[in-house]
């Protein structure tokens, strides 16, 4: 099991007290999956939120041609996935599978909701983190999109 003060340092709940962070824990486990090991598949249902605590884990989605592109590789410690758990309709919209072997947080997403519901500061905080942290990420893709874009750009006369 992780502490309190390791969760707070995860990049979704620095902003809450340690009471909050103990009663999310209450309903948390941790497992050890192994590389190439799938997490959860594109399109179940979203029931827990994950946090690397090491390892790699890839988040691919389907393309046309059942084609798989990366959408995000989670490899820092804290970093959250899985967060299609918190948002309607609560399905998750990525696979995500274990790049090398990998120990994760995982939080049953409906005991999550139902303290964020009861706590709506404790909500609100964990919603304009998230929040953020979708943007960061919305902003790092459209970066690599465009380096791509670059790399492979055609000239015409």
């Amino acid at each position: 099991m992780v502490s309190p003060e390791w969760l707070k340092k995860t990049e979704l709940f620095g902003s809450l007290k340690e009471s909050q962070l103990n009663v999310l824990l209450s309903h948390s486990s941790v497992e050890s999956f192994p590389e190439k090991k799938t997490i959860f598949q594109e399109g179940e249902e979203a029931s827990r939120l994950y946090i690397l605590i090491e390892g790699a884990v890839d988040l691919t989605l389907k393309g046309q041609e059942q084609i798989d592109f990366m959408a995000s590789k989670i490899e820092k410690e804290g970093a959250v996935f899985g967060t299609a758990s918190l948002m309607e309709p609560f399905r998750y919209n990525v696979t995500a599978t274990c790049l090398k072997p990998a120990k994760i947080l995982m939080i049953e997403a409906d005991h999550l909701k139902k303290k964020m519901e009861e706590d709506p500061t404790m909500g609100t905080e964990i919603m304009k983190t998230l929040a953020s942290i979708y943007f960061n990420r919305l902003n790092d893709l459209r970066s690599g999109v465009s380096k791509l874009f670059k790399i492979f750009k055609i000239k015409t006369p």
